[in-house]
């Protein structure tokens, strides 16, 4: 999805820590070092305030780039994503001190050039005095939810903080700590509230904040002395080990404040907050003024007036074709796209563009994307071990297929949690609905794919976070934890494919295309040959020590394998046994409460199964969710289509419509846009030919200052913000216009057979298989990210991802010059140009419309020549020397020319690439 909008037009998206860091050192370098509180008060007034409203609330007030503000003191105090960088008294300690210091070069704040020294001596000094004239008195204790709201910190960073502690923490704490930690209280600590964590017990506190890595709770897990190992049944998982050990450096958040919901009755008043209601279409306001193409319009600049903006000019043509096509497909426009574009004088040619990327195979993989983004795609299980899933690449080929055919929305939904119990024509219909049911199968098998599934379907369809209703009642949202199991016993009276875990390293329940497979003699054979086998690897993990006898259990089950018969088969849900499921207490499926029927959110209202219901559920609910009476179900996905066009959501917090989410820029046009989706019959690209057709879409990225001065965050759109490529987008784009992108259907993974499935959780299946397809197609693991995912920003596959982070970093850089895949591409292309035989200046006219799809300036093409002419001689020069070292023949001039030309071309198209301008759409 495309990244967030920026504050300023053409300025550079910098990573969570660089904003903190630059936003602080603003604000930090204009500090005075007069003694006395009242000085101090005044020389913020006077000196820091100015400096800060000059450079740096363009980021950092509202839009909070990095979880940080600055236009309080508490705000200021708080920090951004990247935790503390003031120790107040210890400028040796201090992050901040570092950064301006210029000493690391990895961490150089501004990254516009060092602080003079007398500043950089203030901010020391201001540190060493312990950081005055900051009122700690008037913060709420750190890591909760109240001091996230009350020091500004971004209700996305602050929702998905609170996330991660209900759905990874809390459950760890539960199974692993609370029996003895909690009422008894054993060695004097308690772990069940912030507060006694931070109190610690006998032997002292037990989290160090300042420093997380001495924390003697970290020390206790990781087992590193005999006298101190927690828990003592067995050290935890090394994916548990570090979901505390990130929870502890991000500030131990532990969602508190609001008061609980108390019963498992949500109220008409639980009912009155404004998703919760059905939107009900609204008045298109009467404004009359030509500007306005379409209803869309008419929401937007019925808003503008209210706000006194106006909106810029239009984005020219050469800008449009660059922006529709990467936004629908994710790929540039070709030269003779360009070009055909440009000479279409017809007044429908942008409309004509518009259909034709719809249309195309390429907008399918693209919004496909988006989707899987959100459904937390992975070809892998999550599991310790991380086993593969040869057949997960089908539910991806089906989510783009899904989009390209412009499946229905509703249906959708329904195919891909129910697509086993839906009526089908066809038999294939009928296997491609198995198939969708891979989403549910596809859930995150670190812990329990079951609650894993629940908390999708909450974030993904429904943009609430059910996950924090799985220990207790919601805290902000009236989400009863019986809500939760209610609808968790939906899908735990199913049946989920399964493709190994540490004693079972095969897979098992997997759906059949041929149900009668399993009749079969060769399939009875082989389970009878199998099942001793199996048993022996059961009963031996139950055994204190086994590493003496499991190697030649698993090495005759791997040689079983080796003759395995091969059936058609999918990674899906078909149903089980229906029953009702208890709650757990804290997660903690030990600690079981009263059983609940199972249902669906109450507050959502029809929340009953129907009478008379004798399968799991899952069809209910996905017709309850895909229900036109459903009150978030359109309004979330029409806000994901909007996000991807304009960089921000309606409402900015595209997982979250509660409490603790944003609330809409204008819930006016998000409810019109809603109603009109499921008028049209639910279809997506009738909800982008709205968007992408309407005038507000078609501005240009300029800036306007007095609109900027109303609306620094462009939340009116009056105009297009700029953003950069995603990793995709980038890697896929280099492929493209080096001539190398591979179109062939990407079909499996090339994973090894299950004979050779021997991973555990001491030895987990990793690895990075290379391709010159989409990006879409690199297999993407669930325990490791992808190199270069993980530099870009890419999609984490362990959680819902609504909106992506999108940073610059100095690495990224050095990928563009030292990286293998950018200088292959570079190659490539070069060799493109040289196959053309046109004069030098053709070629560098030629590449700069491959790669910016415009034709180069005069003075680019001066500055290219002399560079190329520049780097020629230097590699002529050197491969020459290498020749005459070696004692070798003079060997052919012309060709020893061509050669270090080549690789001086190369040199500039890689340049090319790593510009600002290749990387950023306008």
């Amino acid at each position: 999805m495309r990244p967030g909008a920026e504050s300023l037009h053409g300025r550079r998206r910098v990573s969570a820590a660089c904003i903190a860091m630059v936003g602080l050192v603003c604000w930090a370098g204009g500090l005075s070092t007069a003694n006395g509180q009242q000085k101090q008060e005044d020389a913020y007034a006077t000196q820091v305030k100015p400096i800060l409203e000059k450079n740096c609330y363009g980021c950092h007030t509202a839009a909070m780039k990095g979880g940080l503000r600055l236009d309080s003191k508490a705000a200021m105090l708080h920090g951004g994503e990247s935790g503390p960088v003031v120790s107040p008294g210890h400028p040796e300690s201090s992050l901040l001190v570092k950064a301006i210091k210029y000493k690391d070069k990895d961490l150089q704040m501004p990254p516009s050039g060092a602080l003079p020294a007398g500043d950089v001596a203030a901010i020391e000094q201001w540190i060493r005095d312990g950081a005055p004239a900051m009122d700690e008195a008037a913060l709420p204790a750190a890591g909760t939810a109240n001091a996230q709201a009350d020091a500004g910190v971004s209700p996305r960073v602050a929702s998905a903080q609170e996330q991660y502690f209900e759905t990874k923490v809390r459950p760890l704490l539960a199974s692993k700590c609370y029996g003895c930690h909690t009422g008894t209280e054993a060695g004097g600590l308690r772990l069940d509230s912030r507060e006694a964590v931070l109190k610690g017990g006998k032997d002292g506190v037990v989290v160090d904040a300042a420093h997380p890595e001495n924390s003697m709770l970290l020390k206790a897990i990781h087992y590193q002395s005999k006298a101190l190992q927690m828990p003592p049944t067995g050290q935890m998982e090394n994916a548990d080990i570090a979901v505390i050990e990130q929870w502890v450096r991000d500030g131990m958040v532990w969602p508190k404040g609001m008061a609980a919901v108390q019963t498992a009755t949500v109220t008409d008043k639980d009912r009155s907050f404004w998703s919760y209601q059905k939107p009900v279409k609204p008045a298109v306001p009467a404004v009359r003024s030509k500007w306005a193409y379409n209803d869309l319009d008419r929401f937007v600049l019925a808003k503008q007036s209210e706000m006194h903006v106006a909106p810029v000019r239009d984005a020219d043509k050469r800008t449009m074709i660059r922006r529709v096509t990467y936004d629908l497909t994710g790929l540039p426009p070709t030269p003779q796209e360009i070009v055909a574009y440009m000479a279409d004088k017809s007044p429908d040619a942008y409309a004509k563009l518009v259909d034709r990327l719809l249309a195309s195979k390429a907008y399918g993989e693209r919004w496909g994307r988006v989707w899987l983004d959100v459904v937390r795609y992975a070809d892998t299980s999550g599991e310790g071990a991380d086993f593969p899933v040869p057949e997960m690449y089908k539910y991806r080929d089906y989510v783009v297929q899904a989009f390209a055919e412009d499946k229905p929305y509703n249906r959708f939904i329904q195919e891909q949690i129910a697509g086993d119990l839906l009526p089908a024509k066809t038999e294939p219909e009928h296997w491609q609905n198995i198939i969708a049911t891979g989403y549910l199968a596809n859930a995150n098998h670190a812990d329990d794919p079951i609650s894993d599934a629940v908390d999708n379907i909450g974030y993904a369809f429904l943009g609430t976070t059910i996950a924090c209703a799985r220990c207790h009642d919601h805290k902000f949202d009236p989400v009863p934890t019986a809500d939760y199991y209610g609808i968790y016993g939906v899908l735990a009276s199913s049946k989920f494919s399964n493709t190994g875990w540490e004693d079972v390293r095969y897979e098992r329940d997997m759906i059949y295309r041929d149900p009668n497979v399993v009749k079969s003699q060769e399939y009875r054979d082989f389970e009878t040959q199998l099942k001793p086998i199996a048993d022996s690897i059961k009963a031996v993990h139950t055994l204190p020590y086994f590493d003496d006898v499991l190697p030649a259990l698993e090495a005759r089950r791997m040689a079983l394998f080796q003759n395995a018969p091969q059936f058609e088969s999918a990674y899906g849900v078909v149903e089980g046994a229906p029953h009702d499921e208890h709650i757990q207490h804290f997660g903690d499926k030990k600690n079981l409460g009263d059983e609940v029927p199972r249902h669906f959110l109450q507050v959502l209202g029809n929340a009953d199964l129907p009478a008379g219901t004798k399968g799991s559920g899952r069809l209910e609910m996905a017709n309850w969710i895909a229900s036109p009476d459903n009150p978030v179900t359109a309004r979330v996905m029409v806000n994901r289509i909007w996000q991807g066009h304009f960089g921000r959501g309606i409402v900015a917090t595209p997982n979250d419509f509660g409490k603790r989410g944003l609330p809409p820029s204008d819930q006016a046009l998000l409810d019109y846009l809603a109603t009109e989706f499921v008028e049209k019959g639910w279809s997506v690209k009738a909800m982008h030919r709205m968007i992408l057709l309407s005038h507000t879409y078609q501005l240009s990225s300029e800036d306007s200052a007095a609109a900027e001065l109303v609306d620094p965050e462009n939340e009116y759109l009056w105009r297009h913000s700029r953003s950069r490529m995603d990793a995709e987008e980038i890697r896929d784009s280099m492929l493209a216009t080096s001539g190398t992108l591979d179109l062939s259907p990407a079909g499996a993974q090339p994973f090894p057979s299950e004979a050779e499935w021997n991973y555990s959780g001491h030895r987990p299946f990793s690895a990075v298989y290379e391709t010159n397809r989409r990006t879409l197609y690199v297999m993407a693991q669930r325990t490791r990210r992808h190199p270069y995912l993980g530099l870009f920003d890419g999609a984490n596959t362990s959680s819902s991802v609504g909106q992506r982070d999108s940073s610059v970093t100095p690495l990224q850089a050095l990928y563009f010059m030292n990286a293998s895949f950018p200088r292959t591409c570079a190659a490539n292309l070069a060799q493109q140009l040289e196959s053309a035989h046109v004069p030098e200046q053709e070629e560098i006219k030629r590449a700069f419309f491959t790669i910016y799809g415009r034709p180069a300036t005069k003075l680019e093409i001066d500055h290219a020549a002399e560079f190329v002419e520049q780097i020629t001689a230097i590699y002529e020069a050197h491969d020459t020397a290498a020749h005459d070292a070696g004692g070798q023949a003079a060997g052919d001039k012309a060709a020893l020319e061509k050669t270090a030309h080549d690789k001086a071309l190369g040199n500039l198209l890689q340049a090319l690439y790593a510009s600002n301008e290749f990387m950023f759409i306008d």
